[in-house]
């Protein structure tokens, strides 16, 4: 019902009226009367201004065919007549002022849902194009229609899988994976999902495809999910309602799928494509640690441990690390990091990366030294020889054999415990290493070498570890290619700080790290956690050529130096103990053997130096 006493303001009726009093009988009363409402009365006190009064003349005033209101004129007795022509032009010109007010106020109010339209629109498509995670798309789109009064009780999105059939990714309504389930079953679904058009299909029951899958729904509005000619999806609403869906209702459908369709596809490509990165990156971490079967497993293992130091820092709430936050893209960025931290080693030589001691190379050059050592054994059994044909006692000569026999066991047995490189190598052992190399054996020539050359002792003389300072300025090197490398790689802006993180891991927290000699006020948190993960994953590593693999207690004790030493970041540090993350990760990855008990509150307390 229009009620048409908004449309007319009472100053401007009377004025209208009071206008056009002098044309009409002296004494002739006027009202207007529209719906319930007696807008204005004019005139003298008494008159029957009512319906069926005698002598009175009513004027109706209708919109869009409805009798609104009515002019009521009551003119003096026997002066009806000379009132009805004047009446009419009133009414006539009330009458147009009502029509010409209404399509104002109609145009102004389409004017209105149309601006509101728009707005929800605009903000649709920024909400639908918010995300490029296929179902936040999705459920951006749905969201659009859950809760919208009078529209849909259940909606739906089905995803075009591979297998070429179509499969429920999000739903609203009550039960609305059960009801869809259902729908989904029905020859009607088979039908419209093959069809390249929406539609509105009001009247459910009627359709001769429905065997009533779901009794209380009344009608269903379908849209396919299309862009650049791939079939997506499809949006399915469904409603109670008897009325059913409307055209507009298909409209603002068929608007909001035609953009979400668009924002699913480049959501659906930039998934694939970070799928696709991902696997690039996975399979250079694989040819990494398969470079050596001594680091298999360390590029998959690092990025575990760096985000769960990670993980904690973000989640605590006080300093210093309240105001550390892993997102999406952080996290993102540090496991790419941790997975290509060693990429530099793949020009790094095998042989220099599985040094398990002092004389390997490309060869294993002490069952040289030993084969040596044999030829002064038969050396000392021909001396033994020569000594008995030369009349000396063989009490004596067997002496002066065996003797020499002990003697050339002890000093192999002293090079093989140092070419092992787990004890540190004093000056005095050097002298004897030099001593040793001193002793000449002949070859099949006759020709005389010194038992050991000279880059044998200057191998053997590393004081620790296996590594010369050549072969550990190459292993160190590795870091300058790997930043190298991933300079060169074009990453989008959600993964720019990749390199700084995969760089940081043997920088030390006060500047005699390498390869740059950074500081820690120069390093990023995830640079900094990226060095501790590094560290713990290599003691505690089962398949280390140099050393057996440690406990999880000798580790503690390890790092706990390197953090008194400010070779590591000792907040990060006391993070990784007191959250416990290096017992999650034993749990997980380490043998039984390797788990003992270790005590952090000493560590935690400064009790131990």
């Amino acid at each position: 019902m229009i009620k048409a006493e908004q449309f007319l303001k009472p100053a401007w009726v009377r004025r209208q009226i009071e206008l056009a009093l002098p044309l009409l009988p002296p004494g002739t009363a006027a009202a207007l009367q529209l719906g319930e409402v007696r807008l204005v009365e004019i005139g003298a006190a008494g008159h029957g201004l009512v319906e069926g009064a005698p002598g009175l003349l009513a004027y109706p005033l209708t919109l869009e065919g409805e009798r609104v209101g009515e002019l009521l004129l009551s003119p003096p007795a026997g002066n009806a007549a000379a009132a009805e022509t004047c009446g009419g032009l009133l009414a006539h010109a009330l009458q147009g002022m009502l029509e010409t007010e209404h399509g104002r106020r109609s145009v102004a109010r389409e004017s209105l849902e149309s601006y509101r339209e728009m707005a929800l629109l605009q903000r649709a498509v920024t909400d639908l194009n918010h995300s490029l995670k296929p179902a936040a798309v999705v459920a951006a789109l749905l969201k659009e229609f859950d809760g919208r009064k009078n529209v849909a009780d259940y909606g739906a999105v089905f995803l075009s899988g591979a297998d070429g059939g179509y499969d429920q990714e999000l739903s609203f309504g009550a039960d609305a994976t059960e009801v869809f389930a259902r729908i989904k079953g029905s020859r009607l679904f088979a039908e419209k999902t093959a069809s390249e058009t929406g539609d509105i299909l009001n009247d459910l029951s009627s359709s001769p495809l429905w065997s009533g899958e779901e009794p209380d729904l009344q009608a269903l509005l379908w849209l396919p999910l299309a862009s650049h000619g791939e079939r997506l999806g499809l949006l399915v609403l469904a409603s109670r309602r008897a009325e059913g869906f409307s055209a507009a209702d298909l409209k603002r459908a068929q608007t909001l799928s035609s953009v979400a369709a668009t924002a699913l596809r480049n959501a659906q490509l930039y998934a694939a494509e970070q799928k696709m990165f991902q696997s690039f990156v996975r399979v250079i971490a694989t040819a990494i640690d398969a470079k050596s079967p001594y680091t298999a497993g360390h590029c998959r293992r690092v990025p575990e441990i760096a985000l769960m130091i990670a993980e904690r820092a973000h989640q605590a709430d006080s300093a210093p690390f309240a105001d550390f936050v892993l997102d999406e893209d952080q996290r993102n960025a540090m496991e790419i990091a941790a997975m290509l931290h060693d990429c530099g080693k793949v020009v790094t030589p095998e042989w220099v990366v599985d040094k398990a001691t002092k004389l390997d190379s490309i060869a294993n050059r002490l069952d040289l030294v030993a084969m040596r050592f044999e030829v002064l054994r038969r050396d000392a059994l021909i001396a033994r020889y020569r000594a008995l044909a030369g009349g000396e006692a063989e009490a004596s000569a067997n002496a002066a054999y065996q003797e020499r026999l002990r003697q050339l066991d002890d000093d192999f047995a002293f090079l093989e415990k140092c070419n092992l490189g787990g004890e540190f190598v004093s000056s005095e052992h050097i002298a004897r290493i030099e001593s040793i190399a001193r002793q000449l054996w002949s070859d099949a020539d006759g020709e005389r070498h010194p038992l050991l050359s000279e880059n044998e002792v200057y191998n053997l003389s590393v004081q620790r570890g296996t590594l010369n300072p050549e072969e550990r300025k190459i292993i160190e090197d590795h870091v300058v290619h790997t930043i190298s490398m991933l300079s060169q790689i074009s990453f989008p802006r959600s993964l720019r700080n990749v390199t700084e993180y995969a760089a940081g891991h043997h920088e030390h927290m006060d500047g005699r790290g390498y390869p740059r000699g950074l500081k820690r006020e120069q390093l990023s948190i995830p640079a900094r956690i990226m060095a501790i993960a590094d560290i713990f994953e290599a003691l505690t590593a089962p398949d280390r050529p140099y050393r057996k693999p440690g406990k999880l207690s000798w580790a503690i004790a390890v790092m706990h130096r390197m953090k008194l030493d400010n070779h590591i970041d000792g907040d990060l540090f006391d993070l990784f103990l007191s959250e416990k993350i290096y017992l999650a990760y034993a749990q997980t990855h380490l043998a039984a053997n390797q788990i003992d008990e270790v005590d952090v509150a000493p560590y935690l307390a400064g009790q131990v130096r």
